[in-house]
């Protein structure tokens, strides 16, 4: 069986996944990427060919580990060719995931505008449209980077994570930083997803990815968003796929 191994190295983690054709058959997530964990992934796979893309400079030894393993690498960047219509102004500095996410979400919503949201290290709001055009975005911190914000910028505001209690009102200063920070990006992700409905309309499809999207997802008031952790990965291995055949 042919494989197609796809790996996205993120600012805090990165993924590995398996894919035959486009079915999406496993990911493992590691905490730093190295190329024993790249062919520890293997677990006695043939691979057909691989894609490699990052957010952070090109990891060498992990391309060269790929090339071993695969033969044929696409080492992704902003000249690869992919199966949308990239309208950014300045290509060549646009988040290569932010790129993939796109290309995942044309593929599994075809033919209508999609807003993919991206909530991890920092959260990307991107728009496509429904003929496979990228329009860009907005970035803002995520949930992390606002916890040690809070920390970090006071005096004496403790350093908070999300594991605990999200009262709508909180009782104490733990639940006061965690639902202030949590409810209030769930909040801002509402009013933006309200502002491009009013352009798009209501059938604009919205995906919801990364590490924090399910919670996100459960304080958000927004019907019908569609959370998908690897969606990213999705389009990882479906620009793969379209470059087998050019």
């Amino acid at each position: 069986m042919d494989i197609n191994l796809a790996i996205d190295q993120g600012n805090s983690s990165a993924k590995v996944a398996f894919f035959h054709g486009e079915k999406l058959l496993g990911v493992s997530r590691y905490a730093a990427l190295s190329p024993t964990d790249v062919e520890a992934a293997l677990s006695g796979k043939t691979i057909h060919r691989a894609i490699y893309s990052t957010v952070k400079e090109v990891d060498c030894e992990v391309t060269e580990a790929l090339r071993r393993i695969a033969g044929d690498a696409v080492i992704l960047d902003y000249l690869t060719p992919i199966p949308i219509d990239n309208a950014y102004a300045t290509p060549s500095t646009l988040g290569l995931d932010r790129l993939a996410a796109a290309v995942g979400a044309a593929f599994e919503a075809p033919g209508c505008n999609c807003l993919i949201i991206d909530a991890g290290t920092a959260v990307t709001l991107d728009v496509l449209t429904a003929d496979r055009r990228f329009l860009g975005g907005n970035i803002s911190p995520g949930l992390s980077m606002r916890f040690e914000a809070l920390h970090s910028h006071t005096s004496k505001l403790p350093l908070i994570d999300t594991g605990g209690e999200m009262p709508e009102i909180g009782y104490d200063t733990a639940t006061a930083i965690r639902s202030g920070v949590a409810i209030g990006l769930a909040g801002e992700i509402d009013s933006y997803i309200a502002r491009m409905r009013r352009r798009f309309g209501n059938a604009l499809r919205v995906f919801l990815t990364g590490g924090d999207s399910h919670l996100i997802a459960s304080l958000s008031c927004s019907a019908e968003i569609i959370v998908d952790e690897n969606l990213l990965m999705k389009g990882l291995n479906r620009i793969l796929l379209y470059n087998e055949k050019i």
